[in-house]
């Protein structure tokens, strides 16, 4: 399969990653190492953050086109996403600094707001909430879950079983029907 320009630099950009942290990189440094001009790099990124954010979401993206199974437990899509930081450690650990802690956020919320909401719909009485209200509740849990990720994260990634998922699933698990019966329509 032919790769874009786009997955050229970002894989040049997490090469230098797995050696360097993010601070230590520049786009000189990336353009000389996939070949590329820095006015083809700024085609297609703003700055090196964007790249960042743009190479971690297709990343997650292939990592659960690979190993997600069509009925997987949301749980357990949860912690393949766990996995897969694991996984790429060095250099999720390498690019993240306070700077672009948020474009980890935004990726994480992303995920796991599909999971949650594939939860959610398994509920009888989410048929009664509005979508705004449901679309709300999603993003809220899995807020709770990027700040378990990124502490994690900022802990250095000791091990997988550091994070207290299953703790997390039990409040979900425990809540979520509360939680609609409050929102469903008058």
């Amino acid at each position: 399969m032919r790769q874009t320009t786009k997955e050229v630099i970002a894989q040049a950009f997490e090469g230098l990653l797995e050696k360097r942290s993010i601070d230590k990189i520049t786009v000189k440094d990336i353009v000389t190492e996939c070949g590329v001009n820095r006015q083809t790099f700024y085609y297609h990124f703003r700055d090196i953050y964007d790249l960042m954010e743009w190479a971690l979401a297709k990343s997650i993206e292939k990592y659960a086109g690979l190993h997600l199974a069509g009925e997987m437990d949301w749980r357990e899509q949860i912690k393949l996403l766990f996995h897969f930081f694991y996984l790429h450690r060095m250099v999720i650990l390498h690019g993240y600094d306070a700077t672009n802690r948020m474009q980890y956020e935004r990726a994480v919320v992303k995920w796991v707001t599909q999971m949650v909401r594939g939860r959610m719909d398994t509920y009888p009485q989410a048929a009664q909430v509005p979508e705004e209200k449901k679309r709300f509740i999603s993003i809220v849990y899995a807020r709770g879950c990027a700040g378990f990720l990124l502490e994690w994260v900022e802990e250095g990634m000791p091990d997988e079983r550091h994070v207290r998922l299953d703790d997390y699933f039990i409040m979900i698990d425990g809540s979520i029907g509360h939680v609609l019966d409050k929102f469903i329509k008058s």
